[in-house]
């Protein structure tokens, strides 16, 4: 019986995020040399928005992707802010019933990658690509509510202006992304394990 090939899928709230793996994807495989990846196939898709991201999400899943690679191994990542639901009687999203729909559907794995608090606070770590990419002179602080007002801030003294989801041309070019991947190792190591193995990707 031939080996089932393996498919990952990668699902997020926004633009801004698919590029943002588009570029982590990259520079793993560019800086580990890596020749192939463990998986066959790798989706990304954007349910642009929370709002009814379960029902979207699953419609999306059943309707467009698994007539298509049904006969994959497929796992899934789950890739969204936490802060919208923090502190919510009723959750936005309920993630194990989301879990159960697509594992009945045929899904062989799902992970979630949680951005603690939101996708821009990590986006904040490397602070001095941020400015190098509104040509700004380095800022070691900033002030807001959330990682959302302080991008907004940041590109306000760039002349630009900040909407979270949407594509800003260049800027997720500008991030270290090697930085970032070391600092949340954890956060990303899933994704990392399921593409190359994170053993591989700790050598050298």
């Amino acid at each position: 019986m031939a080996k089932k090939k393996k498919c990952v899928i990668i699902f997020t709230e926004g633009e801004t995020e698919i590029e943002f793996y588009d570029l982590l994807i990259e520079k793993i495989k560019k800086n580990k040399n890596i020749k192939k990846f463990n998986v066959d196939k790798i989706i990304k898709k954007t349910l642009k928005g929370i709002s009814k991201f379960d029902k979207k999400l699953i419609n999306k899943f059943r309707f467009d992707i698994l007539p298509k690679y049904s006969d994959y191994d497929i796992t899934i990542f789950l890739c969204y802010d936490t802060d919208v639901f923090e502190d919510c009687q009723k959750p936005v999203v309920n993630w194990q019933k989301v879990e159960r729909e697509l594992l009945n559907c045929g899904v062989k794995k799902v992970s979630h990658i949680k951005a603690e608090k939101c996708i821009e606070d990590i986006f904040l770590l490397d602070m001095q690509g941020i400015c190098r990419y509104l040509n700004i002179s380095p800022i070691k602080n900033i002030t807001g509510i959330n990682g959302v007002e302080k991008m907004k801030k940041i590109f306000l003294k760039g002349n630009r202006i900040y909407q979270k989801g949407y594509k800003c041309e260049g800027f997720i070019k500008h991030l270290d992304i090697d930085y970032i991947l070391k600092k949340k190792k954890e956060m990303f190591g899933p994704l990392i394990d399921e593409l190359i193995g994170v053993k591989e990707y700790e050598k050298n």
